[in-house]
């Protein structure tokens, strides 16, 4: 396991931030975001809605901290809980699809390029990623 945080994962985290910072600021206006996700905007879903930017937004606040941190050790548990997160995001997105329609892409392409990402991120660190391309 390496101790420092590597540059990949600090960037992995920045991109977190801004793309994140995005889709919490859309979940926070409903009004707006519903029609782009092509949805009629209703009272009910705008409240769930807000409550899955909230979420968003803790998850952009501990990539904030993931991003400063000096130790791999302080942001472990941060990347394991977007890789649970972001894993279960894409299930939803698929089992929802039919919702969704084709509006489901810009989702799905954010969701998967940032699970794609925390995995590298984490398989550098615990130092896993070469030992698959070595053959270990």
């Amino acid at each position: 396991m390496v101790d420092e945080i590597l540059k990949f994962t600090k960037i992995t985290f920045l991109i977190h931030i801004i793309l994140g910072s995005i889709f919490t600021i859309l979940y926070w206006i409903p009004e707006i975001s519903a029609p782009i996700f092509g949805l009629p905007y209703l009272i009910e879903a705008g409240a769930v809605s807000m409550v899955l930017g909230a979420a968003a937004a803790g998850l952009v606040a501990s990539s904030i901290f993931g991003y400063f941190a000096k130790e791999w050790k302080e942001v472990k548990i941060v990347v394991i809980n977007e890789l649970v997160w972001l894993g279960a995001c894409l299930i939803a997105l698929i089992i929802n699809i039919g919702v969704f329609g084709l509006n489901v892409i810009m989702s799905f392409i954010f969701v998967s390029l940032m699970f794609v990402l925390f995995v590298l991120s984490y398989l550098q660190q615990e130092e896993i990623i070469g030992e698959l391309f070595q053959g270990k």
